[in-house]
């Protein structure tokens, strides 16, 4: 769920520890670092009433759906596996408005569809429930009918 990645000034690269030396290596920028920056890369499964679907998601949204660094959450793993356990567990079945970018990729003359989540907000039901209600009145007006009143029955 998460990668070593080079601490470097906007290097994201995965790097590789020197077992003789203890150092990591990048090899994109050609130095060593003492420890890595962890960064989040893992897949959550969104659903709503229309389906699910899987997201990919990256360090952002990762410590927005953990509440935690990538750094903070290996060292929960590496110390203590039963509070990991836990912090995953409270990041289940949460309610999130996603806004995600879909991006085709051909994989062994296969082609698929690949969605990111960039960005969530927590959801804000009363602003949710403004939009569908305009929404839900827009329609109305497209096909020529008013607006029922209170009682149920067509002005």
């Amino acid at each position: 769920m998460a990668y070593p990645a080079c601490p470097g000034e906007g290097c994201n690269k995965k790097i590789t520890e020197d077992q003789s030396s203890g150092q990591w290596r990048c090899e994109k920028c050609q130095r060593s670092y003492p420890a890595p920056e962890y960064r989040y890369i893992f897949s959550v499964n969104v659903s709503d009433e229309t389906g699910q679907t899987w997201l990919q998601c990256f360090s952002d949204i990762g410590e927005q759906i953990l509440g935690c660094t990538a750094n903070a959450l290996i060292e929960l793993q590496n110390s203590n596996e039963t509070e990991f356990k836990k912090k995953i567990a409270e990041a289940t079945f949460k309610e999130y408005k996603f806004r995600c970018r879909a991006k085709t990729e051909v994989f062994n003359d296969t082609s698929r569809v690949r969605l990111s989540a960039i960005s969530l907000y927590p959801i804000n039901f009363a602003v949710e429930t403004a939009r569908l209600n305009r929404l839900v009145e827009s329609y109305g007006q497209y096909h020529g009918k008013k607006p029922k009143n209170n009682k149920g029955s067509v002005e």
